[in-house]
């Protein structure tokens, strides 16, 4: 009776290991998978991340993180109401992220409370930042 219980023992043994020692895997190589929202901008930026490049800091931020946030005053027409500005630490320059421009805009400090390029301007007002486009106020911070 053990006899041909040890054989079957042996003979299931064999079976189960002559699996061939070159075993080729079903997963692709990692060079031809593509990436999933990896999408970076031309600054290496990943945009899926929320992250976009800074001029100010020269390095990729995430606004919404690190800026100010200033509100849509006309909520009417934009779907995104919300703008950020960074502020160097200086104080010499302001940057700001607006959804109606593709990049974000430098502007330079005229006074202790504006900046400004020409065309955008940023005050603050008992501690309360305005942004406005041709003299028209667009966005303005919370109080």
């Amino acid at each position: 009776m053990k006899t041909p219980m040890l054989l079957l023992l042996l003979f299931g043994l064999l079976l189960s290991s002559c699996q061939s020692s070159k075993v080729s895997s079903s997963t692709p190589s990692t060079d031809t998978l593509t990436s999933v929202g990896g999408d970076k901008d031309r600054h290496g930026c990943l945009v899926a991340a929320g992250y976009t490049w800074s001029q100010l800091r020269s390095e990729c931020v995430r606004p919404f993180e690190e800026g100010i946030a200033l509100h849509a005053l006309n909520t009417s027409t934009a779907y995104q109401t919300s703008a950020y500005i960074l502020v160097d630490s200086a104080k010499n320059e302001a940057e700001i992220f607006i959804p109606e421009e593709q990049n974000s805009i430098l502007l330079n400090q005229r006074n202790a409370t504006t900046y400004t390029n020409g065309r955008f301007t940023l005050v603050q007002e008992e501690n309360c930042w305005t942004l406005s486009l041709n003299k028209t106020a667009l966005y303005q911070e919370k109080k």
